[in-house]
């Protein structure tokens, strides 16, 4: 449900509204690159080199070992812009590898193709198709196997969007698909089928904002949506589901000293096999920016969600998740971004609940034109009651260094 805000009183043609400048939306000409102009095509090539170190790469309470390890990360932008149009292609990749253990190593990558069009000085229109190759990193709920290589899956997205305003009142609609292969995995001559995780995904949303004033307006949101697992094990009890959301909450103005928006609504899922407890009560989301200083600004996200589960005997995951951070120019080009969060994973179906911690430090250093240099340290935990998850309980340091260049 999370939507940017777009103050009535915007352009939909892009203009950046008068407002403060920020930490975030400062121009530091060098940084951002300029890319290679061919004709009426912009290329916008980047390359980062990273290394890893942490304490715990298998993010596992037993065994823990250490790593060192490395990464390298292309991308690749190609931006066609016209008068009232904008075509995009971007390409992506993460490629990681351990020196210890190099089952550990890990490759990402994916194409997304983005066109946006302004159909009138209104109505705005775009859609975006893209599909990846993803890992269910270490630690998380995805990552359900060990003793082998992590898991990887396939990701195919399209989303549809509109959105036009008329006066002080602001309409937009979204469609959107998405669907999850995973890839089977081998521990020695054995192979792991992961087919029974598959899953698909439609939602459909509207929200209405009603500007109140520049800096504020209140808007409306509802989100259905519809999944199934189409290769679920016969015998299974069905996890297929649909449901909705349904959101109230504030606006408040793009690149005013707060800006994001705050709304609390309901939720509700049902599943297709009675086994599984209908889903459903309090909702909430906030995404909120505060420009303390033009120097300073901090932030808060947080929303209550329901994820898919990859158990089969469990329904679904209630997530709340919560995140403070800040953003800190310490010098022209020395910029520093604490954050902390927290999350609570309820499965449904049972009686399981996990929580998991973080706290990490970021430093970005423009260290010439063009390059930047990114330092972060991170400490993650992980507990959970349930007392066959135990050995899943982590408490895990990482550290990484990245020299990135744009061109």
């Amino acid at each position: 449900m999370a939507c940017p805000v777009l103050a009535a009183a915007q352009s939909i043609h892009g203009e950046r509204r008068l407002g403060p400048e920020t930490v975030e939306n400062r121009v530091r000409p060098g940084q951002e690159g300029t890319g290679i102009a061919t004709g009426s095509l912009l290329f916008l090539p980047s390359v980062a080199f990273g290394t890893i170190a942490t304490d715990d790469l298998y993010a596992r309470r037993s065994p823990q070992v250490s790593d060192i390890g490395g990464s390298l990360a292309p991308a690749l932008a190609v931006e066609q812009h016209g008068q009232s149009h904008l075509l995009a292609l971007r390409l992506d990749a993460l490629f990681e590898r351990y020196a210890s253990h190099p089952r550990e190593g890990t490759d990402r990558y994916g194409a997304t193709l983005q066109t946006t069009a302004d159909l009138s000085a209104h109505l705005r229109v775009s859609l975006d198709a893209g599909i990846a190759r993803r890992i269910e990193t270490r630690g998380t709920t995805g990552d359900t196997l060990f003793g082998v290589a992590p898991i990887a899956y396939r990701q195919i997205t399209l989303i549809a969007h509109a959105e036009g305003d008329r006066g002080p009142t602001r309409l937009a609609f979204d469609l959107d698909f998405d669907r999850y292969d995973y890839a089977v995995r081998h521990d020695g001559q054995t192979v792991i089928p992961l087919r029974q995780r598959d899953y698909a995904t439609a939602r459909a949303g509207v929200r209405v904002t009603q500007a109140l004033s520049p800096a504020v307006g209140t808007f409306v949101a509802l989100q259905v949506n519809t999944s199934r697992y189409p290769h679920e094990n016969p015998g299974t009890p069905a996890r297929a589901s649909h449901g909705f959301v349904a959101l109230a909450g504030l606006a408040f103005g793009h690149e005013r000293l707060v800006e994001g928006t705050i709304s609390a609504g309901y939720l509700r899922q049902v599943f297709a096999s009675p086994r599984y407890p209908v889903i459903a009560g309090f909702a909430y989301s906030a995404n909120l920016r505060w420009h303390v200083t033009p120097l300073t600004s901090l932030g808060l996200d947080a929303g209550k969600t329901i994820q898919r589960s990859p158990i089969i005997d469990v329904a679904g995951v209630v997530q709340q998740r919560f995140t403070l951070g800040a953003a800190h120019e310490l010098l022209r080009t020395l910029i520093l971004r604490p954050a902390v969060s927290y999350a609570i994973d309820t499965y449904r179906g049972g009686s399981r609940v996990d929580r998991f911690a973080s706290g990490e430090l970021t430093a970005t250093w423009q260290a010439a034109p063009h390059v930047t240099l990114d330092a972060t340290l991170r400490h993650a935990l992980a507990r959970t009651n349930a007392a066959a998850a135990k050995p899943r309980e982590f408490d895990q340091n990482r550290a990484t260094l990245t020299l990135k260049y744009v061109f």
